[in-house]
C-alpha cells in the first residue's frame, strides 16, 4: 500500500508540472504580443507620444501665425491697418531698411565689397558690389546695378535715422534709364560752369527724370564734385542731387596725363568699387563699360559729367566699346545711366 501511494503522488506532481508548463508559456506568448506586436502596447505609447508631439508643434506655429498677424495689424500693415498691405509693399522699401541697417554697421566702409545682416523688422540681408536690381522708369522695368557701399557724402545727415554722412547703398543703370529716348548735356555747345549748369542735371532730378522712378521716395541727395571751368583744375566745386551722371574720376584712374582722368583734367570724385574690381583703363575698350538702350538692344555711346578737358563746348563719355576717352558736342544726344544713393 505504502508503494502504490508513492507511485501515484509521484504521477500527480507530473501532471501539474505539465499544465503550470503549458499556462505559464500561453502567458509569456501573450505578454510577447502585447508588448512587441504590431498593436503591443509600446508601439501604442510611441504612437501617442507622436502625435502629442505633432499637436503641440501644430499648435506653436498656429500661435506663431498669429502673433506675426497681430503685429501686422499693430504696426499698419496688415489689412486691417491704415498702411498698405505688406503683399503690395515698394520692393525698395525693403532696400531702404537695409540700407539703414548698413548706416549703423561701423564694420562697412567704402572699400566694402558685401554688406550682411538683418534689418529693423528682422529680414537678413547679404549685398554685393554687382548686385542687379530692377526698377521701374515711365512703368518700364530697367536694371540698376551697386556701385558702392558708403561712398558718398550725404546731404543730410538724419534721412537713416541717426547721424550719418556718407549714403549707404550706390547705384548706376545698366541700360539707359530713357530707353532709345537719347538726351542732350545742354541745348547748344558749351560746358560753361560744368555739370551744375547743364539742362542734363535739371531733367534727370525733376519731374521727367526722378519723379518717374518707382524708388523715387527712397532715393537720397548727396554731395557731387563737379568742375566749373573745363581746363582750371582748381574749380572744383560741389552740388546737390538726388540722380547724376557719373563722372570720368568715378569710372577710371588713370587719363591723357598723370592727374587727369580719361579726358578730364581732374578728379570729380573717387573712383566706385565695381570699377575699382573692374580696373579699365582710359584708353581701352572694356566690356564692362557698354551700355544699351535695352537690354538687347544694340551698344551706344553715353555721357559722362565731366567736361572735355581741352574744348568748352563738349563733355566726356564713353564710347559704345567701353573707351573712356571719347568726347562729344554738348548738344549731342547720346544715352544717360545715371546713378543714385539709397
Amino acid at each position: 500500500m505504502k508503494e502504490i501511494f508513492i507511485k501515484k503522488q509521484v504521477g500527480i506532481t507530473l501532471v501539474a508540472l505539465v499544465v503550470t508548463m503549458v499556462v505559464l508559456l500561453i502567458l509569456a506568448g501573450i505578454t510577447i504580443m502585447y508588448t512587441m506586436g504590431e498593436n503591443s502596447i509600446l508601439n501604442k505609447a510611441q504612437d501617442a507620444k507622436n502625435k502629442t508631439e505633432e499637436a503641440i508643434d501644430n499648435e506653436q506655429e498656429y500661435m506663431s501665425q498669429v502673433d506675426n498677424m497681430m503685429n501686422e495689424y499693430t504696426n499698419g500693415t496688415g489689412n486691417g491697418g491704415t498702411n498698405t498691405p505688406a503683399e503690395s509693399e515698394n520692393p525698395w522699401a525693403k532696400v531702404d531698411r537695409i540700407a539703414k541697417a548698413i548706416a549703423n554697421d561701423e564694420n562697412i566702409t567704402n572699400n566694402s565689397t558685401q554688406a550682411t545682416g538683418i534689418t529693423e523688422k528682422g529680414e537678413v540681408y547679404d549685398i554685393k558690389v554687382g548686385d542687379i536690381l530692377e526698377v521701374e522708369y515711365e512703368g518700364e522695368n530697367k536694371r540698376v546695378r551697386v556701385i558702392g557701399l558708403k561712398h558718398d557724402d550725404l546731404v543730410n545727415s538724419g534721412v537713416y535715422g541717426g547721424n550719418h554722412t556718407k549714403a549707404s547703398i550706390t547705384f548706376d543703370f545698366i541700360e539707359f534709364m530713357t530707353g532709345s529716348t537719347w538726351q542732350q548735356m545742354n541745348t547748344s555747345n558749351t560746358n560753361s560752369g560744368g555739370w551744375a549748369n547743364t539742362t542734363m542735371r535739371t531733367f534727370l532730378n525733376g519731374a521727367a527724370g526722378k519723379e518717374k522712378l518707382s524708388n523715387e521716395a527712397y532715393i537720397k541727395q548727396v554731395k557731387k564734385k563737379y568742375i566749373r571751368i573745363y581746363n582750371n583744375a582748381s574749380s572744383v566745386a560741389v552740388c546737390n542731387d538726388y540722380l547724376w551722371l557719373l563722372a570720368s574720376s568715378e569710372i577710371v584712374n588713370s587719363g591723357y596725363k598723370n592727374g587727369a582722368y580719361g579726358y578730364t583734367i581732374t578728379s570729380e570724385g573717387l573712383q566706385y568699387q565695381y570699377y575699382k574690381t573692374m580696373n579699365p583703363t582710359w584708353d581701352a575698350a572694356n566690356i564692362g563699360l557698354v551700355r544699351k538702350p535695352t537690354e538687347l538692344g544694340t551698344a551706344l555711346g553715353w555721357w559722362l559729367r565731366s567736361p572735355r578737358y581741352n574744348l568748352n563746348v563738349s563733355f566726356c563719355t564713353v564710347h559704345a566699346e567701353g573707351y573712356v576717352n571719347f568726347s562729344d558736342n554738348a548738344s549731342t544726344s547720346r544715352g544717360i545711366v545715371p546713378g543714385f544713393c539709397i
